[in-house]
């Protein structure tokens, strides 16, 4: 029994060292700051419109990310 449970112990552990970290960015602060190694697919204002990439792009580190400022 006990070498079951250490050995089930010890699984949980490994499993959770190769996990990635979650971290949500608060979506009412107006600016981020992109870090290391982003990218993803982005809008590009086309003739008015904003139209959504076909590849992902790479974002510079230091770029600075935000929302367009609401009306109140």
């Amino acid at each position: 029994m006990i070498k079951t449970l250490t050995f089930l112990s010890l699984s949980l552990l490994f499993m959770g060292c190769g996990s990635t970290r979650v971290v949500f960015v608060d979506t009412q602060s107006d600016l981020v700051r992109i870090g290391p190694d982003v990218s993803g697919k982005v809008y590009v204002l086309k003739n008015g419109e904003w139209v959504l990439s076909k590849n992902k792009i790479k974002i510079p580190e230091g770029w600075y990310a935000g929302g367009i400022p609401r009306e109140e």
